[in-house]
């Protein structure tokens, strides 16, 4: 589940008040949440060559070199500036995939296996198969979805963003976020 933090905390305090050093925080306690939500993201063809891991640590980068810039404006708005960064960074590397610097058809698929396999040890054989399958089943769920549909749907119970501040990351009105959700 995902770990919200209660409002206000001596983290979302100093982070407002520009500390440098809880923005690393805040990102190590999203990181989980993070890795799940653009590991659901990718699809099937991007999780095929692209490793979740590497996606999230590219957004931690950026999001870190950019912290300069962070305007803390309150969790909900941390979770949906972090979260759409990460969509942003999904977005970018599937038109990198589809411009041609990558041949899909020689991919092995075996890119975001490693978290897989480090998990098999704290899970006896039939846990680790209905996890599998449970995951396999929520992937190919969230792949016949449409984008808007796949973009609400991760937002809201993925992040567990409220639907006033998903109607301001994805542009729309919350009736809009309501009829899609």
């Amino acid at each position: 589940p995902l770990r919200v933090l209660d409002e206000p905390t001596e983290l979302y305090e100093r982070a407002t008040g520009g500390d440098a050093r809880a923005l690393d925080e805040l990102l190590e306690v999203y990181l989980p949440q993070l890795h799940a939500f653009v590991h659901t993201r990718l699809s099937g063809e991007l999780r095929a060559c692209e490793s979740s891991l590497d996606v999230v640590q590219s957004v931690c980068r950026e999001l870190l070199s950019a912290r300069d810039r962070f305007d803390f404006r309150g969790e909900e708005r941390f979770r949906a500036w972090l979260f759409t960064a990460a969509l942003n960074k999904v977005r970018e590397r599937h038109r990198r995939l589809h411009a041609g610097k990558r041949d899909v058809a020689r991919e092995d698929g075996r890119a975001d296996t490693a978290r897989a396999v480090a998990a098999v040890h704290f899970v006896t054989p039939s846990q680790h198969a209905i996890g599998s399958e449970t995951a396999t089943a929520i992937e190919d769920a969230l792949d016949a979805l449409a984008e808007d549909h796949r973009e609400v749907i991760t937002l809201a119970r993925l992040v567990h963003l409220p639907q006033a501040v998903i109607a301001e990351v994805m542009d729309r009105s919350e009736e809009a976020v309501r009829k899609l959700l």
